[in-house]
């Protein structure tokens, strides 16, 4: 066998570089396939505080309360109120629902304010929050 030709070097670097795409391409695909999806999202909401209110109405109580973001990554969060018997509450935007947007590990200070319906009892409302996703 002696008129063979042996291959060039240009063809050993392209054997070489082909199989490290490969192994390269591989170890991709299995940390991408194996890796743990953390999708969860939760946040955690703090006992409302009495604080002063801004808007200085007559039988008006105010209270903040901290919502804080306790799951891997950005979240969204809804949060209702839930007035005590006898109450009206709304956060201060005036409405008992509230959306907030908040990255990892952020804290959010939301300001609720209560109003008596008729009675002269004031009473903290319940606060309840759901998170999703970013």
């Amino acid at each position: 066998m002696a008129g063979e030709a042996r291959p060039a070097p240009a063809y050993y670097v392209a054997l070489f570089l082909l199989v490290v795409g490969l192994i390269a391409g591989l170890s991709l695909v299995l940390l991408l396939t194996t890796r743990p999806h953390s999708s969860s999202a939760s946040v955690q909401v703090g006992t409302p505080m009495g604080t002063s209110c801004a808007t200085g109405n007559h039988g008006t109580s105010c209270y903040q309360v901290m919502v804080t973001n306790t799951g891997d990554g950005p979240a969204f969060a809804t949060c209702q109120l839930t007035p005590a018997p006898g109450t009206e509450a709304t956060f201060d935007g005036g409405t008992p629902v509230r959306a907030v947007n908040l990255l990892e590990g952020e804290r959010r200070s939301l300001t609720i304010q209560v109003v008596a319906d008729g009675g002269t009892t004031l009473a903290v409302p319940g606060v309840s929050c759901t998170a999703s996703s970013n």
